[in-house]
């Protein structure tokens, strides 16, 4: 490649990854504000649930552990599609920052070789300090942020799937217990 199309290919690469960190944010921002709002529904259908709790109560007690139980499934559905969309947008921006510094590589060393060829017909011997050419068949992010990507968000699907566990035993505790055993 030219030296003015890899600057070309350089700042079309830039721009694309300045939207692609824009969707990354988009996407992690909408997981947060899911998992808050979850978190904070939960707590009210929770708290309302303590502070009503009767004897009476216990026969009705699959209407509540069901409106809990159908919000759960509602949040993990947008949860795990919002987190998905992130994992996804992450790894193709992780492969643009590889492509770049790939471009970025091959502009170094269209410009070195530029300024030593000139009327020159063959490329010089490289020494043996020099650092090896990037492969582009190489795309690849690193392995071990991939996994500390899935390790993080496959804890928090278990802390959240615990949280509703026990908040759906502490309403059904609270409506026939009378909030004794919670």
């Amino acid at each position: 490649m030219e030296l003015e199309e890899l600057k070309d290919a350089s700042r079309e690469l830039g721009h694309i990854n300045e939207r692609q960190e824009k969707r990354v944010h988009f996407y992690e921002t909408r997981a947060h504000v899911l998992t808050i709002g979850y978190i904070l529904f939960q707590g009210s259908i929770l708290i309302s649930v303590s502070l009503q709790s009767s004897s009476n109560q216990c026969k009705r007690w699959w209407v509540i552990f069901t409106v809990s139980l159908l919000s759960s499934l509602i949040f993990f559905m947008a949860f795990v599609g919002a987190v998905r969309k992130f994992y996804e947008t992450q790894y193709h921006l992780d492969v643009n920052y590889i492509e770049l510094q790939i471009i970025n590589k091959h502009m170094q060393e269209a410009k070195h070789s530029h300024s030593i060829r000139i009327g020159e017909s063959s490329p010089p011997p490289s020494s043996s300090n020099e650092q090896k050419p990037f492969h582009d068949d190489c795309l690849e992010p690193d392995a071990f942020e991939l996994f500390k990507r899935k390790v993080h968000i496959t804890v928090t699907l278990l802390v959240l799937i615990v949280f509703s566990a026990v908040t759906l035993y502490a309403c059904r505790s609270f409506l026939c217990n009378g909030g004794s055993e919670v």
